[in-house]
């Protein structure tokens, strides 16, 4: 065969494969791009779905509330008029357009209804009911059938009651869901044995092809049958509705029969310029034979990454056009490549190298220091408070900002070993002969930070917090090394200090931290922790009795045993679960504390909060229903909360101090003198007690510093009017040191140590034979 024969069976064998690979790799995006535009509208709809769901409840809450407050309908209760009160409901249920309306009294009892024939509520709606606050929402199963609910109560002032109404879940719901969100909506309710449609705007044949799947999945997914195509979102709809979810579902077969017809189209394109294209090899393969190796040479170089290979551009005919397109094609691909390589290395704001290209230099750093035998130290530089200047001045003058820092550090060090590793933290790389040069490299950065930063004549004083991790003593990788360097940075922060170098030890804390921090919520619900409850008693040798218990919660590991509280608070409060942990202590609390009063303990209960929890919207409601359910008065419940905890935010903690006050409960100063103290604060502190902190307590009788500070505590808080408890006493000569100086009250190993509640019942009864009230204690438990 001649050469230009196998020149043009060639070139169409590359312009075939060519089209035929560009055009399966269209049609696959373009198929694939056709389902992503369907699941976000899916996505969007089930936005839409839910917002057209809560405007429904806002709707019937708004209408109940009305309702509620009707005349009528509250004389009619009053009377028991179950006629006058169907009739009431069945005129606001019309008005509304609702298909359900009913009355139950204060024990659940249904007492009237438009559309119901049950007695009672179901326990698990009678029990929300009693545990929420005010208008009560959400999804529930009545006789059978799902609806959408409101409830509100009726007062009179007293609860007389809860007046409900709400629309029924069928197809009529579905329908109007659909028009709303523009795709198909089912409602359905699953359970082990199966699932089933509660309402929907599908046609039958669609829901032939759901029921023949057999399983509802969560998620997106595909459902198809002969002549159609869908895809489906199916999610739980929770609430009070168990097993009853939303599916959603929007077809396929519109934009797919409009992704044919473009495919089409362009593959007739794609095939005119195929046959243009071999026509015209073969008119020209006899001309191209002496620089067809140099082309193929050059794309072959250009597959590998090599754009260096010259190519003859000086020719006036087809083979030097083609050549000098090559060469352009050649040097573009170069100049993008290059480009892409330097983005994907370097931060877009600053120009420094990001995460990815200090890695890649610290890789390249390794193997010399590995050739020198020099050490390499890696320092992560934390900005504190960033987001307050973004989130106060915007996302302009942040940028500018770490502009400005990169210049900094950019003037003290390498600029190719600065790296900005995200919006709030730098890392900087150097190459020393001594390890111990890690805290002047420190030293080094914070004095960039030293100076304040103008932007547009406003100065910002930034900070900075620094981990700091050396090769080859703590990390043997460029990967392991920048983490670490990050590990100390973070507990640096928590520790709140400046400079932090890494330790061993953070790794192993770090990975217990995570531990209990992802498994805290399911030790609540699971029932691992334990309330204990330590004695409080008057410090008179002579008339030494009860006060009261402190509730101090326990935790106990399947796997890490027993876990100190001071660790798994403070993540409780870091996480913001602290807040579900202090309900479930009040509420387990209160309860065990009510079985107390009805067995003629005279005690009060001491519970620990924290500031997140005076803070929380509903804290006050909170504590005013558990007091009332458990019919303990007020005063019998101590609320402590730490001295740091409350000069954190001091105007807020006495606003919301005194909002507790008034619900009569009492308030005690925890841990008082172990953070800074403020007079000015404590005397607007609407509190009852200090608790003076253990750490001046335990060597009061040997340490004379510790006893003039205890003694002013106790002299200051009784001319403040407010009573002194001592905590930590773990000895009799403690004890009566405390008595001399005028201490209110002792707590501490030496009455007791934190109990389980049945301990804590054999404790009360061993210590209160000889007296008849149980309130007293016999003179042996705290006699030296």
């Amino acid at each position: 065969m001649k050469l230009h024969s196998r020149i043009f069976l060639l070139l169409m064998s590359l312009l075939l494969g060519l089209a035929i690979a560009s055009m399966g790799f269209l049609y696959s995006s373009a198929r694939e791009n056709v389902e992503l535009e369907t699941e976000q509208r899916l996505v969007t709809a089930q936005r839409s779905f839910t917002d057209s769901l809560q405007n429904q409840q806002t709707f019937l809450s708004q209408n109940v509330v009305t309702v509620a407050r009707d005349w009528g309908l509250r004389q009619a209760v009053g009377q028991r008029d179950t006629e006058t009160m169907e009739s009431v409901l069945a005129n606001h249920s019309r008005r509304i357009g609702a298909d359900v309306a009913l009355f139950v009294d204060s024990q659940g009892t249904m007492l009237a209804s438009t559309d119901l024939d049950i007695d009672h509520l179901p326990d698990e709606l009678w029990s929300f009911l009693n545990n929420e606050n005010e208008q009560r929402l959400g999804l529930a199963k009545l006789a059978g059938r799902y609806y959408q609910l409101v409830f509100v109560e009726v007062m009179a002032p007293l609860s007389m009651g809860w007046i409900g109404m709400g629309f029924v879940v069928d197809d009529a719901l579905a329908m109007h869901h659909s028009q709303v969100t523009g795709v198909d909506i089912s409602f359905m309710e699953t359970a082990e044995s199966g699932f089933a449609f509660v309402g929907s705007s599908l046609n039958a044949d669609q829901k032939k092809a759901i029921n023949d799947k057999g399983v509802i999945t969560q998620g997106i997914w595909q459902v198809s049958s002969p002549g159609w195509e869908d895809l489906a979102l199916y999610s739980e709809l929770g609430n009070h509705a168990a097993g009853l979810g939303v599916l959603l579902q929007s077809s396929l077969n519109e934009p797919l029969a409009r992704f044919q017809s473009w495919w089409m189209s362009l593959l007739s394109i794609y095939l005119a310029i195929t046959l243009l294209a071999l026509g015209l090899a073969y008119v020209f393969a006899r001309g191209i034979t002496r620089p067809l190796h140099t082309l193929m040479k050059a794309a072959g170089d250009i597959a590998r990454g090599d754009y260096s290979t010259p190519l003859d551009s000086k020719r006036r005919d087809e083979i030097g056009f083609l050549s000098r397109s090559f060469a352009h094609m050649q040097g573009a691909i170069s100049e993008r490549e290059n480009e892409i390589q330097y983005q994907a290395h370097h931060d877009s704001i600053t120009d420094a190298l990001n995460r990815a290209g200090f890695i890649h230099r610290l890789q390249d750093e390794i193997k010399v220091a590995d050739e020198k035998g020099t050490h390499l130290i890696v320092a992560c530089c934390g900005l504190n408070h960033f987001k307050d200047i973004n989130d106060s001045l915007g996302h302009n003058w942040g940028d500018k900002l770490l502009a400005i820092i990169t210049e900094r550090l950019e003037q003290r060090f390498n600029k190719h070993c600065i790296a900005n590793l995200n919006s709030s933290e730098f890392a900087v790389l150097i190459s020393t002969d001594r390890v111990t040069n890690a805290y002047h490299l420190a030293e080094q950065i914070h004095q960039c930070f030293a100076n304040e930063f103008n932007i547009r004549g406003i100065a910002l004083s930034v900070s900075s917090t620094i981990g700091i991790a050396a090769y080859p003593e703590n990390a043997p990788d460029a990967q392991g090394l920048l983490r670490l360097a990050s590990v100390a940075a973070n507990e640096a922060k928590q520790r709140h200090l400046t400079t932090m170098v890494y330790d061993p030890a953070l790794d192993q804390n770090s990975i217990k931290r995570l531990t209990l921090m992802s498994e805290l919520p399911s030790a609540v619900r699971n029932g691992d922790l334990e309330l204990y409850y330590q004695p409080q008693v008057s410090a008179l040798a002579e008339q030494r009795t009860v006060h009261g218990v402190e509730c101090l919660v326990r935790w106990k590991h399947a796997d890490l045993g027993f876990v100190p509280p001071d660790e798994f608070i403070g993540l409780a409060e870091k996480t913001g679960y602290i807040v579900e942990l202090t309900e479930w202590v009040l509420t387990q609390a209160l309860a065990q504390f009510a079985i107390w009063r009805k067995q003629k303990y005279h005690l009060t209960l001491s519970v620990n909060i924290s500031a997140l929890d005076i803070q929380r919207e509903g804290f006050e409601e909170l504590l005013l229903n558990l007091l009332q359910s458990h019919q303990i008065p007020a005063e019998m419940l101590t609320l402590e909360i730490t001295e740091s905890a409350a000069m954190r935010d001091p105007e807020a903690s006495i606003a919301q101090l005194k909002k507790l006050h008034k619900l009569g409960v009492r308030l005690a100063i925890d841990d008082y003198g172990a953070g800074y103290s403020s007079l000015a604060y404590l005397k607007k502190m609407p509190v009852h007690e200090l608790k003076i902190d253990k750490s001046f307590v335990t060597e009061l009788d040997r340490d004379k510093d510790d006893e003039t500070i205890v003694r002013s505590t106790i002299e200051l808080g009784h001319n403040m009017g407010l009573a002194v408890v001592a905590e930590g006493v773990e000895d009799a000569r403690v004890a009566w040191e405390l008595e001399r100086l005028g201490c209110d009250i002792l707590q501490g190993y030496y009455v007791s140590k934190p109990l389980p509640v049945a301990s804590l019942n054999q404790w009360l009864q061993e210590n209160s034979r000889q007296v008849p009230s149980v309130t007293r204690i016999v003179d042996k438990v705290l006699k030296t």
